[in-house]
């Protein structure tokens, strides 16, 4: 099982890396120097791309050394996924001899034993970098290969991409290491997480692939977990799926991306409101959360509004509603703010906040400042934390939900807020309580929330409009009109939204 983190650092950085405290400190020995020269195989269909994996054979002066991977999983640029190699004595792969390293039940058996797959295999791209590499040994034992690699990544005919990259493999140890490493590292290097591979960059140049957007995994408890288990299950998980967006919003087209990531922050956010009482988090953490956050919260007001709000609101208007110059405008403005989140998602800023949240929580860091009695109360059972906390919840939503019909756009926003807590929260547990009664009382309250957050999105919008028909006067008739348009829809809301709130409020919270 092939442990490690891929890092990326501006052209011309690389030679600090040595250099840094973080590091010369660590060096086993002297670092080595050598060009490599990585040819990447697959049929001309992409058999392997599309099962998962990734062949190649790289050559180092005379040698040639073949490597199999397959997909594992990424966390905050730790890619764990398993590895088979083994020498070769030409330049092209020896399936068979792959086939006597690799462990009965792999999953890379089913995929090798394609028909005349050896026969289909042919040259896609390459990689020509010069590494500079060195072994890390730290105090605890642990050993590290660190790797820093100059170069591209060309297709056999077409056009060709840079690598900078930065890797750091974990030989024997601990994974945090890595983690703690690169934090280290931080200080003196602007690194930031890489997203890709090398076979994904030489992939990419090939063939336009699409991340798709990634939503919430089934999320299971144990029911006689403690409360700090169900703490680290249930923010591992949010954590997941932000991870699992990252990909898609600095490289993907797709507005979905944007907005799952902003939803996962949202959960994890919530995560850590909900358990604050008994863990709480470093008051930087929901700081950067929420920046991170507010950047893609930008990117997906603009993209909604100039995508289907406008749409919605000039398929049916008259010539003279003069909607182009502010769909077009509007568009303007989503493409830069699409932008700014990218360069968000891909800062150093944010590379050191996912870094140090991981950490947090896999080593459960709120443990260093917790007393005693705080730690007893994190080996309560998770139920009971469960129960009273959505009790508390329901009940200070159906305090400010109170009317909500008839409430101002403040008034229902903070009810907005509360509905969307006690989702979570329910999801969040769900596994805890009776499948039935978590299923009918989320079902409810999600038809209530889906209300309520049209009803947002209407505000937002036409906030946006106003402030666009301020800075550009062109498109002033265009975002009067849609204004009324969407003011009108809210109105003829009312009743809906009053049915959806009686129907909820006859309900209690899941209990168990």
């Amino acid at each position: 099982m092939e442990k490690e983190l891929k890092l990326q650092v501006t052209a011309g950085k690389a030679s600090q890396i040595m250099h840094a405290p973080a590091v010369s400190r660590l060096i086993n020995g002297c670092a080595d120097s050598s060009d490599l020269v990585s040819t990447y195989f697959d049929t001309p269909e992409m058999y392997l791309r599309k099962n998962g994996a990734s062949l190649r054979v790289r050559a180092v002066g005379e040698q040639r050394l073949q490597t199999l991977k397959l997909e594992g999983s990424i966390t905050a640029g730790l890619f764990e996924r398993d590895e088979f190699e083994s020498p070769v004595t030409g330049d092209r792969p020896d399936l068979d001899a792959l086939l006597t390293l690799i462990p009965k039940g792999s999953k890379a058996i089913d995929i090798l034993a394609e028909p005349n797959l050896a026969e289909r295999l042919e040259p896609l791209f390459l990689t020509r970098v010069n590494r500079c590499a060195a072994i890390l040994q730290l105090p605890d034992g642990t050993e590290l290969e660190l790797a820093m690699d100059d170069g591209a990544v060309e297709a056999t005919a077409g056009p060709s991409a840079p690598i900078h990259g930065v890797e750091l493999e974990l030989k024997n140890g601990e994974p945090e290491q890595l983690y703690n490493l690169a934090l280290a590292l931080l200080h003196d290097v602007p690194l930031r997480i890489d997203y890709l591979s090398k076979a994904d960059r030489g992939y990419g140049l090939i063939v336009q692939e699409q991340s798709a957007a990634v939503k919430a995994e089934p999320l299971k408890l144990k029911k006689r977990g403690s409360v700090e288990e169900g703490f680290q299950a249930i923010a591992s998980n949010c954590l997941a799926q932000v991870h699992g967006n990252e990909r898609g919003v600095v490289f993907g087209q797709d507005p979905s991306s944007v907005h799952q990531m902003r939803v996962r922050l949202r959960r994890l956010r919530s995560a850590l409101d909900l358990f604050a009482p008994v863990i709480p988090a470093p008051a930087d953490f929901d700081n950067e959360l929420r920046w991170i956050a507010g950047e893609l919260g930008k990117a997906r007001d603009w993209e909604v509004l100039a995508g289907s709000t406008l749409k919605k609101a000039f398929d049916s208007a008259a010539d003279d509603a003069d909607g182009t110059a502010v769909q077009q405008a509007a568009q303007n403005i989503a493409t830069e703010n699409r932008k700014a989140a990218v360069a968000a998602v891909n800062s150093v800023r944010y590379t050191r906040l996912i870094i140090q949240f991981t950490l947090w929580i896999d080593q459960k860091g709120w443990r260093k400042s917790q007393s005693k009695q705080a730690l007893k109360a994190l080996e309560k059972p998770i139920t009971s934390f469960a129960s009273e906390t959505l009790k508390r919840r329901h009940k200070k939503l159906l305090k400010r939900g109170h009317g909500l019909a008839e409430l101002d756009d403040d008034a229902r926003h903070r009810a907005r807020i509360a509905a969307k807590k006690v989702r979570y929260a329910t999801e969040f547990f769900s596994s805890l309580f009776e499948r039935r009664a978590v299923k009918h009382y989320i079902s409810v309250l999600s038809d209530l929330q889906d209300d309520l957050g049209w009803r947002n999105d209407v505000v937002v919008a036409s906030d946006l409009l106003s402030s666009l028909s301020e800075a550009k006067p062109e498109t002033a008739v265009g975002a009067g009109f849609a204004r009324g348009f969407l003011a009108s829809r809210a109105a003829a809301d009312h009743d809906a939204m009053k049915a959806l709130w009686k129907r909820f409020s006859r309900l209690t919270a899941p209990q168990h």
